[in-house]
């Protein structure tokens, strides 16, 4: 079988997509993506991804809003 030899720009083109492809590479593995921290809660949710299983959120509370809770049951207590 005879193999034909690479010239110039074939070893050019190699060398380009591997320059490219260890470009993306990087771009993805040290700069992780922004918008994946929601997980489609709403913006008063706070989430940490763990290494292993679902996300870990929070919900954060505003200290001057009353609590729904405590709203109910004084309203029923004074009834």
């Amino acid at each position: 079988m005879d193999w034909p030899y690479l010239r110039r720009g074939d070893v050019a083109g190699i060398l380009l997509m591997a320059v490219v492809l260890a470009g993306i590479v990087f771009v993805l593995l040290f700069f992780p993506q922004r918008g994946q921290q929601n997980f489609g809660f709403g913006p008063e949710w706070r989430c940490a991804r763990m290494e292993k299983g679902d996300p870990i959120c929070v919900r954060l509370v505003d200290n001057g809003t009353p609590n729904r809770d405590a709203t109910s049951k004084d309203a029923s207590s004074r009834r």
